[in-house]
C-alpha cells in the first residue's frame, strides 16, 4: 500500500468586495451582515432550534414593505425551521446602526421542508390594516396575520392561529375546480384593480392549472360573514388557460406591458418558457382570452424550444423609462442568462402573444448572457436564479438585478439609453452589466474534501496511464452559497432617501467538514483517512443590506448589527427562596422599550415592576418587595417573573417563602 501525505491549510477568509465601477453609481453601498452571534457553536441544539434560521438552509426569499402601517418599512424574510415560519426583521427605533427581529409567526411544524417560500404584504379587506400572508405546507393552505395596533403585533389570537386562511375547501366553495396550488416561488398579492383591496393571484392543480384572481369578502380577522370570492376566472366567465396553456402555473406578476396606463397580469407557466396574460379593467373586472376568439392563436406565447420556466419567477422593469413595462426572466434549465420581451401601445388586449420568427426577433432576446456575466468573476460559467428590478439612481429609469453564487452575488444590468433611444431593447450590447458585490466569506463551503496526492492520466510507451502524483493535492469543494433571492424596489429602510437593496442567502452552513483520503493500492480507490473534522463557520450570515449612497467609491461598511429575541437576557432572580424582597437582573442588547411583571401560577398579574418604560442598553439590577399592585404583601408560594419586550418575552421562577 502506497500512502502520500501533504499538509493543507484551510483558510477562510472573512471579507466582503463591492467593486464600484457601474455607471448608475452603485459605487460607495454600505453592507449590513444580518447574522452574528446567533450560532454561537456553543449553544445547545434546544437553543439553536429557536432561534431565527435554524438549520443550514439559509433565508429562500426576502421582501420590503411597511407591514404595520408605522411609515418605516420592514424586511420580511422566510425560514424553513420548524416546518417553516416568518420573521419581521425592523430597524430598532432607539439606535439607527441597529436592525431588529421584533416578530416570529408560529412554527407551522409542517411535513415540508421547503415551506413558506414566499411571502407577501396587502390589505385584502380594505381596512387600513396590512396582512402578512405566506403560504402553509401540510395543508395546503396560504394564511393571515394582520396587524392589530391595540396588540401592537400581528395577528389576533393568542394561540397564534392565523386571523383567515385559504384552503382547497374554501377555494373550491368559492368556485374554482380544483385543488389550490401555495407550493410556488412567488406570491402575487397586490391592489390590481384600484378598489382599495388587494387582490391574490393563485392557480390550481393538474388538471385545470386555471389561474384565478382571489379577493376577500368581509374583515380580516374574519368574522362568521368573511368569505373568499373569485373576482376574475370563474369557470362560468372564461376557459380561463384550460386546455391551451401548456404546462402547470408557475407565478404570475403585474406591470403595464403595452403602456395604457393599466396594469397586465402576467401569468408564466412551465411549459416551453410559456406566458399568457389577463387584462385589469377596473373593480373586479377582468378579462381574459377566450379560445372561441379569432385570434386564439396568439394567446400564448412559448418562448424556449424546450420545457422550462423561470425558477424563482420573472419580473416587470421599465428600463428605459418610456412607461411601458418589459418582461424579465432567467431560465432555470436553459440557463441561456437573463432574457426579455417587450411590447408596444399597439399590443393591446389579451390576443398579444404571437410566436411567429419575425415577432419573436423583435420582441424576445437575452440581454445578459451567461458566458457575459459570469466573466465579470472571471468564470466560465454560472446560474443565475433572481431576476428583479430597481430604480437605486432615481433616474426614472429601472436597473436589472441578478445574482448567483458567491463571487457573482449581486449584477446590474442597465439599458445604456432613454426613452427616445433607438438602441434595441432586446439587444444585449445596449445594456451595460456590473458586477456590484462577490460575497463575503470568501466562498465558504459545507465541504472539503482533501485527497493527498492527485490521479493523473500521464504518456507512457504502452500509451495513457493513471498514476499517483505525490506532488499534488485536490481540494473538493461542494455547495457554495447563493444569492437566493433580491429586493431592490424603492426601499429606504433607514429612512435617509438613499435606495438600498436586500439581499438573502441560501446554502449558508454552520461549520465546514473537513475529510482527508488516502490512496489504497491494493482497493484501487481512496479511503478516508482518519475522523472527519469541523471548522465553525464564522461567516454565518444570510441577509445583507446595501445602501446606494453615491457618487462612486469604494464599499463603505455600515457596520449595522441585529438583534435577536435570545440577545435579551434575564437571569435567576437572588435571593431564591427569598423573604421578603428578592433582586432581578436583566440585559438589554439596546436601548428598549419594556416590562417587567410578576404572575401567579395561574397566569394572574400580580405585580409590575417596570411598566412599558424606555430603559437603557446594558444590565439592569431591580427589587421586588414581594407586594402585590394594590400594596398587599404577596402570599407565599411559586411565581413568574416576566421580561417582556415588544413581541417577545423571558420567564424565571421564583419562590416566596415566609
Amino acid at each position: 500500500m502506497k500512502k502520500i501525505y501533504s499538509f493543507l491549510l484551510v483558510t477562510l477568509v472573512i471579507c466582503g468586495v463591492v467593486r464600484a465601477q457601474s455607471p448608475i453609481t452603485m459605487g460607495n453601498m454600505r453592507s449590513m451582515s444580518v447574522y452574528n452571534a446567533a450560532f454561537d457553536p456553543t449553544l445547545p441544539d434546544s437553543v439553536k432550534k429557536l432561534l431565527p434560521w435554524y438549520g443550514d438552509l439559509g433565508v429562500r426569499r426576502v421582501i420590503v414593505a411597511d407591514a404595520n402601517n408605522d411609515g418605516k418599512q420592514e424586511i420580511i424574510a422566510t425560514d424553513y425551521n420548524n416546518g417553516g415560519r416568518v420573521h419581521v426583521i425592523a430597524p430598532s427605533a432607539t439606535d439607527s446602526s441597529t436592525l431588529e427581529v421584533i416578530w416570529s409567526s408560529p412554527a407551522l411544524k409542517t411535513s415540508s421542508g421547503s415551506t413558506p417560500r414566499f411571502p407577501a404584504v396587502g390589505d385584502c379587506d380594505g381596512d387600513g390594516l396590512p396582512e402578512i400572508i405566506f403560504s402553509r405546507g401540510g395543508d395546503g393552505s396560504l394564511v393571515f396575520y394582520e396587524w392589530n395596533p391595540e396588540l401592537g403585533t400581528w395577528g389576533s389570537d393568542p394561540s397564534g392561529a392565523p386571523d383567515f386562511y385559504i384552503n382547497t375547501a374554501s377555494y373550491r366553495a368559492a368556485g374554482a375546480v380544483e385543488d389550490l396550488r401555495t407550493n410556488r416561488e412567488r406570491l402575487l398579492v397586490q391592489d390590481l384593480d384600484g378598489d382599495g383591496k388587494s387582490e391574490i393571484i393563485t392557480a390550481g392543480l393538474s388538471p385545470s392549472k386555471d389561474v384565478y384572481v382571489l379577493g376577500v369578502d368581509g374583515d380580516i380577522p374574519s368574522t362568521f360573514d368573511t368569505k373568499l370570492v373569485i373576482e376574475g376566472g370563474l369557470p362560468t366567465q372564461t376557459t380561463n388557460g384550460r386546455n391551451w396553456a401548456g404546462g402547470s402555473f408557475y407565478n404570475s406578476v403585474a406591470g403595464d406591458i403595452d403602456g395604457d396606463g393599466k396594469l397586465e397580469i402576467i401569468n408564466h407557466h412551465y411549459d416551453c418558457y410559456g406566458f399568457w396574460s389577463i387584462d385589469v379593467n377596473g373593480k373586479d373586472s377582468y378579462t381574459y382570452p377566450d379560445t372561441s376568439n379569432p385570434n386564439k392563436a396568439n394567446i400564448y406565447s412559448k418562448l424556449l424550444p424546450s420545457d422550462d420556466y423561470a425558477l424563482f419567477g420573472q419580473a416587470v422593469a421599465d428600463v428605459n423609462g418610456d412607461g411601458t413595462d418589459e418582461i424579465f426572466g432567467s431560465p432555470y434549465s436553459a440557463n441561456t442568462g437573463i432574457n426579455i420581451m417587450t411590447f408596444s401601445k399597439a399590443d393591446t388586449g389579451v390576443y398579444i402573444w404571437k410566436t411567429d420568427a419575425e415577432t419573436m426577433a423583435r420582441r424576445y432576446g437575452v440581454i445578459g448572457p451567461v458566458k457575459e456575466l459570469a466573466a465579470l468573476a472571471g468564470k466560465t460559467n454560472a446560474g443565475f436564479l433572481p431576476v428583479v428590478k430597481g430604480d437605486l439612481d432615481q433616474d426614472g429609469k429601472d436597473e436589472i438585478y441578478t445574482g448567483g453564487g458567491t463571487g457573482l452575488n449581486l449584477i446590474a444590468i442597465s439599458y445604456k439609453g432613454d426613452k427616445n433611444s433607438t438602441l434595441p431593447l432586446n439587444d444585449a450590447s445596449s445594456y451595460e452589466k456590473h458586477l456590484l458585490y462577490t460575497g463575503a466569506g470568501g466562498g465558504v463551503y459545507a465541504t472539503y474534501q482533501i485527497y493527498h496526492g492527485r490521479l493523473d492520466t500521464v504518456q507512457t510507451p504502452t500509451g495513457p496511464k493513471v498514476e499517483l502524483d505525490p506532488t499534488k493535492i485536490d481540494t473538493v469543494r461542494s455547495e457554495v452559497p447563493f444569492t437566493s433571492y433580491i429586493y431592490a424596489d424603492n426601499v429606504d429602510l433607514n429612512g435617509n432617501g438613499k435606495m438600498e437593496i436586500v439581499l438573502s442567502e441560501q446554502s449558508v452552513y454552520d461549520s465546514i467538514t473537513v475529510e482527508n483520503y488516502k490512496w489504497v493500492d491494493s482497493l484501487s480507490s481512496w479511503a478516508l483517512d482518519g475522523p472527519r473534522s469541523k471548522i465553525f463557520n464564522a461567516y454565518r450570515k444570510t441577509i445583507r443590506v446595501l445602501e446606494y449612497t453615491g457618487p462612486k467609491s469604494s464599499l463603505k461598511d455600515a457596520n449595522y448589527s441585529i438583534v435577536y429575541p435570545q440577545d435579551y437576557k434575564l437571569e435567576q432572580n437572588y435571593p431564591n427562596p427569598f423573604n421578603p424582597t428578592t433582586n432581578i437582573r436583566f440585559t438589554l442588547p439596546l436601548d428598549k422599550k419594556i416590562s417587567l411583571k410578576v404572575y401567579d401560577m395561574l397566569g394572574k398579574e400580580v405585580s409590575t415592576i417596570i411598566n412599558d418604560q424606555i430603559m437603557k442598553k446594558g444590565q439592569h439590577e431591580v427589587m421586588w418587595n414581594g407586594r402585590t399592585n394594590s400594596g398587599q404583601n404577596a402570599a407565599s408560594g411559586n411565581y413568574i417573573a416576566r421580561l417582556i419586550y415588544g413581541n417577545y418575552s423571558q420567564s424565571i421562577k421564583m419562590t416566596l417563602l415566609k
